[in-house]
């Protein structure tokens, strides 16, 4: 696991705090021994060195807690349009699959699909896509997928999907399941055997 280097505003604020501690403790030593002779003036210097404390831990929890909440935000964005994107991708290449004969407007929607993908898919996702669009390329290049095609097609989406899956369970911080994986390419295989009963 690769580990992140401290940030350079997270190195500011601790070399902020250390200097404030050290200014704080000086000042601290300077006024409270100075104000010995005077009465109550040591307890109202306290009483002020605590709240300036309070209220600079306050500020440095209330920062903090924004930065987390960003980021949060910002993931859960990123994940609403990692699956949008991905269920756009499946359905589309489908659609295709299902219609047979090349279609300008489908290959111009997966195109799009494909750009978006270059933006927020894993390696791993582009990667299995683009072997999906090879054999759709094979398939569509002697004018129509056969149906052998679009199985071949279909197999390349289910190893997609796995592909997708893992990225979704990243995002999330959720462990990968090899179970799954197989019951997915279990569930694909099955799926093929339907549409040849159907054909048949």
């Amino acid at each position: 696991m690769e580990v992140k280097r401290p940030r350079i505003r997270e190195i500011v604020w601790l070399a902020g705090i250390l200097a404030a501690l050290v200014f704080g403790y000086a000042l601290y030593h300077e006024l409270y021994v100075g104000a010995s002779r005077f009465p109550f003036a040591q307890e109202t210097i306290l009483v002020f060195l605590g709240a300036v404390a309070t209220i600079f831990l306050t500020a440095m929890l209330l920062n903090r807690q924004t930065e987390l909440e960003l980021s949060k935000e910002a993931r859960v964005h990123l994940f609403d349009q990692k699956n949008s994107v991905y269920m756009a991708a499946i359905e589309k290449v489908a659609e295709i699959a299902a219609k047979r004969d090349p279609d300008p407007d489908l290959i111009d929607e997966l195109r799009v699909i494909g750009h978006k993908l270059a933006v927020i898919a894993s390696p791993e996702v582009i990667k299995s896509f683009q072997s999906v669009l090879d054999r759709l390329l094979r398939g569509l290049n002697d004018g129509n997928l056969t149906n052998a095609d679009a199985e071949e097609v279909m197999h390349a989406v289910a190893e997609l999907t796995l592909g997708m899956r893992s990225d979704m369970l990243d995002e999330i911080g959720s462990a990968k399941n090899d179970t799954a994986q197989e019951l997915i390419r279990r569930n694909s295989r099955q799926m093929e055997r339907l549409d040849d009963l159907d054909e048949a």
